[in-house]
């Protein structure tokens, strides 16, 4: 049975339809994939389950505005693993002054919202492949004018994408392919032979077919190459994905420009109030490729950012920049007998230009004293794989780090064991060089500290109901204190439950409720975690770090992986498929080697009357993606597994070892799971049980 719900939207398609079974929406491919700023531009956002009513796409920088341009109800039945989805038509606005890059975007519906996807910005002209035309062979290229983005999409077995276009005689000309970068994150990528992200390969080519220039895995997956034309005439590019593989979601934009491109500056950070002239890499960059920098502006802001620079050529494409609170040096290039002396903090560039080169910095360390070492590189699109090696005053190897979350860049947190020097050793894990093998490490005293992970990438709530989220912190440099965990940027009528990490636990159930009248709505949350942390200096500080936030992806069989993303959305929904979870009583206290029991009941919306797992944990298989109780409380198997067919009401029996962990009324609940697919799952949560270990 399916129920009508009429709601007034911000769109033309006034009546939706409720479903049974409510999923998030699966989000593929984005069509065209890049759009150019200053103007309107209509797209195509394919899902596996409809987007009927959508009334907000939310992005992850302000700026861009949408609008759903469907006016009658489309039908999107979820098609399995690998389905490019059905296509929902949008138009976004792209304001004048709007950064260019790659863009994080959700969409909201009256019943759901959505998984990630990605949208390209420009600043050159936008055109879209004809896919009704065949443009396989250098004869029957399509034709394009210089400077241009094209959007395009291998969509099909053996497919080879290639545009005409004219050069001059010693024009350099740079060719750049977006399309791992601006899927990476989708939900599911799988096509119909197994296979996931495009590998995009990049041929130059004469019109009679001569191979002039190649590249792939350029920045990262995505191909890039810069040619300078001896001879005027008409040329060739070519895109294909490297396996000769096709599919509706491997969308591209390929960038083909003589403007000033660049990829890189050196040194790589600035010292936030001081001004430095750096050198710039890329092409197209004229007679001067050197960039002044002035960081004394007061809209200046810490960190990595990206930046365009003014060369003798014009203003390149952004860049990454580190503006630093603290001092910054240069390595020089090449590998030296002797360490560089540095005195911490410090940031340092460098740069192997040559194959087995290395780096090495001295410093006078304190005993007892935490030292964080981090590297930032493959982050921002160099092709260095560094490895840290730290060295006492002896040549005696202390420790190593290698790759970090997601990332071939690491970071080392390490505890001086004496007073002396202590050396770091940077290098390429495979001895590697030339002009993109370049670094920032930053040196720095640390102490007792924190990071939040968890399960928040997204929730959807109808009036009155609630969802769990899950948070992890890793703790680090023997940082054992509470940590209050709190979720801002919440939809207007939605609140969550407040929740502290107690000493001893590393994590919680975060409860996130809506208001009887809470109106549809979305908004992007950022969860944070607040805790005190003693100071290098010894005093102590409140400090709040923020969630790393991490989207499912769906991979081969059904399994699934975790990337990092920068949004999590909460949606205010129509009413889903559970309407209320009550956990009674909501007080309960356990003894160490004790048992206590309390009740759960359900109430189904109509015609939902599949299965409902009951569960404290969030999990996948044996894999326990969200925790929340106690160590060494578990739960019993005499609670109750599922509710089925007409059951509603069934029980929880928590038991506890003699060396429980001792806690006084930290909030739990209890979870309603829905099966949406194989792989996911809807997270209801009851009302809060205060649960004392005693």
């Amino acid at each position: 049975m399916r129920v009508l719900l009429a709601l007034a939207l911000i769109s033309s398609v006034g009546v939706t339809t409720a479903e049974v079974k409510v999923g998030f929406r699966q989000l593929g491919s984005t069509f065209p994939v890049v759009v150019q700023r200053g103007q309107a531009s209509e797209i195509t956002i394919r899902s596996n389950y409809t987007l009927d009513g959508a009334y907000s796409v939310l992005f992850d920088r302000p700026g861009i505005t949408s609008k759903f341009l469907e006016t009658k109800p489309i039908p999107a039945p979820r098609g399995g693993r690998g389905r490019p989805g059905t296509p929902f038509r949008f138009e976004v606005t792209i304001p004048e002054d709007q950064r260019t890059g790659i863009y994080e975007y959700r969409v909201a519906t009256p019943n759901a919202v959505s998984s990630v996807a990605h949208l390209l910005v420009t600043d050159l002209p936008v055109v879209a492949e004809d896919v009704k035309k065949e443009n396989g062979t250098p004869k029957s290229a399509q034709a394009v004018q210089l400077p241009v983005a094209v959007s395009g999409m291998c969509e099909k077995t053996e497919d080879v994408d290639c545009y005409s276009f004219h050069a001059q005689a010693g024009q350099s000309i740079t060719f750049e392919v977006f399309a791992q970068r601006v899927t990476q994150a989708v939900h599911s990528m799988q096509s119909g032979n197994g296979t996931y992200l495009m590998d995009p390969i990049l041929t130059l080519l004469t019109p009679t077919g001569q191979v002039l220039a190649q590249n792939d895995n350029y920045f990262g997956g995505d191909s890039c190459l810069t040619h300078t034309f001896q001879t005027e005439g008409d040329y060739v590019v070519s895109v294909r994905d490297a396996r000769y593989i096709g599919n509706t979601k491997y969308v591209y934009c390929l960038q083909m420009s003589d403007r000033p491109w660049a990829e890189a500056l050196f040194p790589m950070a600035v010292q936030r109030g001081q001004s430095a002239a750096l050198s710039v890499i890329g092409h197209q960059l004229g007679e001067t490729s050197v960039a002044d920098v002035d960081t004394s502006g007061e809209d200046i802001e810490f960190g990595w950012q990206k930046t365009s620079v003014q060369v003798s050529g014009g203003l390149t494409n952004p860049v990454p920049l580190l503006v630093s609170e603290h001092k910054q040096v240069t390595a020089a290039d090449g590998t030296h007998a002797d360490a560089h002396a540095v005195t911490v903090p410090v940031g340092v560039s460098g740069r192997f230009t040559e194959a087995g080169q290395s780096h090495r910095f001295r410093f006078d360390a304190k005993k007892g004293t935490y030292y964080r070492f981090d590297v930032t590189a493959n982050r921002v699109g160099t092709g260095l794989d560094a490895i840290l090696e730290l060295y006492d005053a002896n040549g005696k190897k202390l420790t190593e780090a290698d790759d970090g979350l997601q990332t071939k860049d690491p970071t080392l947190n390490f505890r001086a064991p004496a007073d002396g020097e202590l050396t770091v050793l940077i290098r390429d894990l495979h001895d590697r060089g030339g002009r993109r093998f370049q670094y920032h490490l930053a040196i720095q005293e640390s102490g007792p500290d924190f990071e939040v992970h968890g399960e928040y990438y997204y929730s959807q709530l109808a009036p009155g109901t609630r969802m769990a989220w899950f948070a992890r912190v890793n703790r680090l440099n023997g940082f054992t204190g509470p940590v209050q965990i709190n979720v801002e940027g919440l939809p207007k009528g939605v609140s969550h439950e407040p929740v502290t990490i107690p000493s001893g636990l590393n994590h919680c159930l975060i409860n996130l409720v809506a208001d009887k009248d809470a109106k549809v709505s979305a908004a992007l949350a950022t969860v944070t975690g607040t805790a005190t942390v003693t100071r290098p200096d010894g005093s102590e500080q409140r400090v709040t770090r923020s969630g790393r936030i991490t989207c499912e992806l769906q991979t081969q069989g059904g399994g699934q992986a975790r990337w990092p993303i920068r949004t999590s959305i909460v949606g205010v929904t129509q009413p889903l498929d559970l309407l209320e979870v009550v956990a009674t009583p909501a007080e309960v206290k356990l003894k160490r080697g004790g048992k206590v029991e309390f009740t759960i009941r359900i109430r189904r919306n109509e015609g939902f009357k599949e299965p409902v797992t009951i569960a404290m944990d969030f999990t996948y298989f044996s894999s326990v993606l969200g925790a929340q109780l106690p160590t060494g409380v578990t739960v019993s198997k005499e609670s109750t597994g599922r509710l089925s067919g007409d059951t509603l009401e069934g029980k929880i029996v928590l038991e506890a070892t003699d060396k429980a962990l001792q806690v006084e009324r930290l909030p739990i609940a209890v979870l309603a799971r829905v099966p949406i697919t194989f792989s996911i799952t809807t997270n209801y949560a009851s009302n809060p049980v205060y649960l004392t270990v005693e």
